[in-house]
């Protein structure tokens, strides 16, 4: 089937729908018009006044007071209900459904929420004006009663001005509503085309699909419906593409009016406008702006809500930049607390109290001084010269005097024994900033972090957004300061017997109250608001809505007697005595909130609470809220006297469980080197240099990890990979001694077997080049594995030296198998005497020719990666997210990410660092020997950036006391004892010496040395609470450790191991937890020397 019918019959479809347009009676050929309004009636469409995307034009459009957050324009009726007065009466009610539609109703009908309306207007006599309001819940009877008279309907109705109308086709809230285009919110072009782009942009794939859909089903079946639909649905995707169109390149199109509380709806709006046209048929129409000022405070709530919901996202979302550059900047910029706080610390026992602008002084001072000190240089340099020595003495004398005038700001606050020192400790600490930018410290700042980047989004990104959040909040809070007082014509006709209207009024505060104190700016304004006279029920919130309740909260002998109501200690005699002065309404009222102390009006209080700070009278205010908690929660208002002073007391169990809580919450919120290689002079005297320093190195990092591993309790697969590759290298190096002594020492080139008859003979060279080749590439295979499981385990965070690392070493493997294979074919054809001795020699060293190359080169790249690879900072900073890798991708960081980048910058900051102490134990051998070793007797732990009173750490210690003598099968080991109680008994606390850091030292004995000690600590560093980590210092279970005191040449005074977190420790774990912290054992983290 061609698809000429299928369009032809499509193009009828939309001829047919433009037919259905209203042209009226006119002729139009005739040169004269008649009036429009010429009907007796005129259509009347009921609208609101609401903000919008863009402002409505017209000269009758005229909102009480214009919003300075948006524009405003007319929007359809939110659900709720219109009165309409004409003529004589009499008062008509129509429901407003959820499509803006109305149902005309009896006044008296009980209320019920409407999803579909009948009429999108009203007809009325043009003769005469009418009167309308809207509100969101039924007026009570009296309430309609009241709107009978002349003066009530002026003052609480609009006047749609039906006469004016009808002379000059509009009227003041009264616009055409041919002017639709240009008044309704939704529907002006502008804003109509950005809302199709989005629909576009949204669901443009689905909307071909399901066009291409209905196309097949009208080929298949051309019905007029069929056609029909098929028309409708191409011709709306059309237009959703030509909207599209005309948006921005590569730009996403905003969703127009999320910050509005009533939703943004393009095509329902258009299908009331057009039912409004139908309707009005031959009648002039006109829009009936009504005020809904109810309704403009929920869309500013709703937009403040949505504004700080995005703002803390953002702020999520950007906290680990945030956090990094600061820490990154603070490397490297001069900071006045800083110093302060370094001096301060420093010089503790003068109870320096240094505030940081005298720190900046003190960096001021430095400069300026750095400034003279050049000047006089200069000067003595042209002495003889530029200036003859007369004039030089002059000019230094001068420099000298302003040196004076610069140090005499600094002596005012630094005492004088302490002046030169502490000028040092300034210029060093201004030095460290230089060396930590330029690389010269070790830190590398500037080869690592993209500043550019950082500085540009720390000095401009950042301000901006936190400036267009405030200017954004500041509009806001304008209109609600307008807005706030014009709630009373939303809620002037509440009835407090109605229970009703007072759940209603529960919502409604929650709807337009509940960002209000988000910023101290909104609870003083709220707080403004509810000491003011105004009549609208929402300032009576904390009087749970009551004008009696206030009443009597503003009468001072009346509020004395309901304070002394709320002390009574029987709960009856209170609601008795309460009932004296409050009618019954407002007591029942207050009992229905009792009821539900979890519901609406309690979440409320909780947000507005901030305002009661900033009130002149804040028992008076809170009057509701003490009377609901008393009769709800059982909860007594008591005065008191201390220090002189009258207070006021909560007395109940709750009351009291809640002080005890707020006490516990707020001391808790106060809680918040790399080994060198030494030359062993005894490695010139064995067996050559090379091979003896091969040796060395490989059995010291043997014995370093058989030393771990022996220490450990187990080990994980990058441990055990370390201590293979370590073995193995040390067999290799020893076969690499022996086969240097036997060749060069003893000038043995063959190795002879001989039994009985048979003989074999392999040369040395061959044999030894096998077992040193094979050893080396297992050996290497090893650490190829242990690279390896880094990597893994670093995912993307990886030291590109670390992967240059591993791909010598996966040369290194391929080239030490091509030895032993080499040197084992050789010695194979040897001992089958397919060759003779010199013809194998020679034929491996040809072979080894370009191996020994590759091992040489090899080996450069191995030693060049070792050289340039990271230390620990080093490689944080060179993958975090101020990297020159990561900075410009501006890629959202996923939650789980950022915490993970901040625990690693706390573990590199803040991670506890431990020392011991050894000394020789001798132990009973069981032959009458004995045996001499190294015993652990005493242990420091230093925790960076703890202070007493604001630190936490919990300690298990389990450790293998030295036996008298040594046991059958347990050797001098020992058995594992938990230590925890008896070191800390043993303890003595003391500030971190200055050149070590800041924060408190724990150093404690044995009783007697230990062979191996274990330990794990939990660190809760104030510092890590106040950067939002909220755990531990390594995670959940902290840092464990194990300490042997038995480090080889390379750690003479023992070893320190820090555990992986898969690395098992059963011992440790049955080991008793101790804490340590303000409300646990505090005084262990107590110095004896106090600041």
């Amino acid at each position: 089937m061609t698809t000429a019918p299928l369009d032809k019959n499509r193009n009828l479809a939309a001829a047919d729908q433009a037919a259905q347009c209203q042209f009226g009676d006119e002729e139009l050929s005739s040169p004269a018009t008649t009036c429009p309004a010429r009907q007796p009636e005129i259509f009347v469409v009921p609208s609101r006044y609401a903000m919008a995307e863009q402002a409505a034009e017209h000269a009758d459009f005229a909102p009480s007071s214009p919003t300075k957050s948006h524009p405003m324009a007319l929007r359809r009726l939110r659900a709720g209900y219109v009165y309409l007065w004409h003529a004589e009466g009499p008062l008509k009610r129509y429901a407003v459904a959820s499509d803006g539609l109305l149902v005309e109703q009896p006044l008296t009908q009980p209320h019920s929420a409407l999803t579909t309306g009948e009429n999108a207007g009203i007809a009325l006599n043009k003769s005469t004006d009418a009167w309308m309001l809207y509100s969101e819940v039924p007026l009570g009877k009296d309430v309609c009663e009241r709107l009978k008279k002349n003066g009530e309907r002026r003052k609480r109705m609009r006047q749609i001005a039906l006469t004016d109308v009808a002379k000059r086709l509009s009227a003041k809230h009264c616009p055409p509503l041919e002017k639709a285009p240009t008044l309704v919110a939704e529907l002006m072009p502008k804003v109509r085309e950005k809302t199709l782009a989005y629909e576009h942009q949204k669901n443009g794939a689905t909307d071909r699909e399901g066009v291409k859909e209905q196309r097949k089903t009208a080929q298949a079946s051309p019905t007029q419906d069929n056609i029909k639909a098929y028309s409708a649905s191409s011709e709306s995707l059309r237009e959703r593409e030509q909207a599209a169109g005309t948006q921005p390149p590569g730009e996403a199109v905003v969703e127009p009016g999320t910050w509005s509380a009533t939703p943004w709806e393009l095509a329902p709006t258009q299908v009331w406008l057009d039912k409004a046209k139908s309707e009005s048929a031959l009648l002039y129409a006109v829009f009936a702006a009504l005020d809904d000022d109810l309704g403009v405070l929920r869309d500013i709530d709703h937009e403040q809500n949505k504004v700080e919901a995005e703002h803390e996202e953002w702020v999520a979302d950007n906290s680990l930049r945030q956090t990094i550059g600061s820490f990154i900047r603070n490397m490297v910029t001069e900071d006045g607390g800083e110093v302060a706080n370094l001096l301060n610390y420093r010089y503790r026992e003068h109870n320096l109290q240094l505030t940081p602008e005298q720190g900046d002084t003190l960096i001021d001072s430095q400069k300026q001084l750095n400034t003279l000190m050049l000047e006089e240089t200069r000067i003595n340099q042209q002495r003889g010269r530029q200036y003859g020595h007369a004039q030089a003495d002059g000019l230094l004398a001068e420099v000298r005097s302003r040196e004076e005038a610069v140090l005499n700001k600094v002596r005012s606050f630094i005492p004088s024994e302490l002046h030169q020192e502490a000028q040092q400790v300034v210029r060093d600490y201004r030095q460290e900033k230089v060396s930590n930018l330029e690389g010269g410290g070790g830190t590398k700042v500037g080869e690592y972090i993209d500043l550019a980047s950082m500085d540009h989004w720390l000095d401009q990104e950042a301000p901006q957004h936190f400036k267009q959040v405030e200017k954004r909040h500041q509009l806001l809070y304008a209109d609600r300061k307008n807005y706030l007082p014009r709630n009373d014509s939303g809620t002037w006709f509440v009835d407090q017997s109605s229970e009703e209207h007072l759940t209603w009024l529960e919502s409604l505060t929650v709807a337009c109250l509940s960002a209000q104190c988000s910023r101290s700016e909104g609870a003083k304004q709220f707080a403004d608001y509810v000491s003011s006279d105004d009549p609208g029920l929402l300032r009576l919130v904390f009087q749970a809505w009551s004008p009696s309740l206030e009443a009597a909260v503003n009468n001072t002998s009346r509020l004395n007697e309901l304070v002394t109501a709320l002390s009574l200690e029987n709960l009856a005699d209170s609601r008795a005595a309460a009932l004296k002065i409050l009618d019954a309404d407002t007591l029942r009222n207050i009992e229905r909130l009792t009821s539900n102390l979890e519901g609406a009006w309690t979440a409320t209080m909780t947000r507005l609470g901030a305002s009661l700070i900033h009130a002149s009278k804040g028992t008076a205010m809170a009057m509701g809220l003490f009377l609901v908690i008393r009769l709800g929660d059982n909860t007594r208002l008591v005065q008191g006297v201390e220090n002189g002073i009258k207070v006021w007391r909560l007395v109940g169990k709750n009351a009291e469980a809640l002080g005890q809580w707020t006490r516990s919450t707020a001391q808790a919120i106060s809680l918040g080197r790399v080994n060198g290689i030494v030359n062993a002079p005894s490695i010139k005297a064995s067996g050559g240099l090379l091979p003896l320093a091969a040796l060395v190195v490989n059995i010291l990092n043997a014995g370093t990890y058989a030393g771990q591993a022996a220490a450990l309790e187990g080990s994980d697969a990058q441990r055990h990979a370390d201590s293979m590759s370590a073995y193995l290298y040390a067999g290799a190096a020893f076969g690499a001694v022996i086969q240097n002594w036997m060749i060069l020492g003893k000038g043995m080139n063959e190795v002879s077997l001989a039994k009985g008859q048979l003989s074999f003979t392999a040369p040395t060279l061959t044999l030894f080049g096998a077992i040193v080749g094979g050893l080396s590439g297992f050996a290497a295979y090893n650490e190829w594995n242990s690279l390896n499981s880094q990597i893994e385990s670093a995912q993307e965070n990886v030291d590109p030296w670390l992967r240059l690392k591993q791909v010598a070493v996966t040369g290194q493997v391929a080239v030490y198998f091509a030895q032993g294979l080499l040197g084992l074919s050789l010695t194979s054809l040897r001992l089958a005497n397919t060759i003779s001795t010199p013809i194998a020699i020679r034929r491996f060293r040809l072979g080894m020719g370009p191996l020994n190359l590759l091992l040489v080169a090899l080996g450069g790249l191995y030693l060049f990666a070792w050289f340039r690879q990271a230390s620990p900072l080093q490689s944080y900073l060179a993958n975090c997210c101020w990297s020159h890798r990561r900075a410009k991708t501006n890629k959202d960081i996923a939650p789980q990410a950022q915490q993970d980048e901040i625990n690693e910058l706390m573990i590199l900051l803040y991670q506890p660092r431990l020392a011991m102490e050894t000394r020789e134990v001798r132990i009973g051998g069981s032959l009458g020997d004995t045996i001499t070793q190294d015993g652990i007797c005493q242990l420091t732990i230093d925790l960076p950036g703890a202070a007493p009173g604001a630190a936490q750490i919990d300690l298990a210690m389990s450790g293998n006391l030295t036996p008298v003598s040594a046991g059958l099968g347990t050797g001098t080991r020992g058995t594992p004892t938990d230590l925890g109680a008896t070191w800390l008994n043993a303890t003595e606390c003391n500030w971190i010496p200055v050149d070590a850091g800041q924060g408190l030292r724990l150093s404690g004995s044995f009783p007697q040395p230990l062979t191996r000690l274990s330990l794990r600590l939990c660190y809760l560093s104030p510092v890590a609470l106040l950067a939002g980590v909220g755990a531990t210092i390594g995670g959940a279970k902290g840092v464990a450790y194990t300490l042997s005191p038995n480090g080889g040449l390379l750690s003479p005074d023992g070893e320190i191991i820090t555990l992986r977190s898969g690395e098992p420790t059963p011992e440790l774990d049955r080991a008793i937890v101790h804490r340590l912290g303000p409300q646990q054992n505090s005084s262990y983290l107590t110095p004896k020397e106090k600041v």
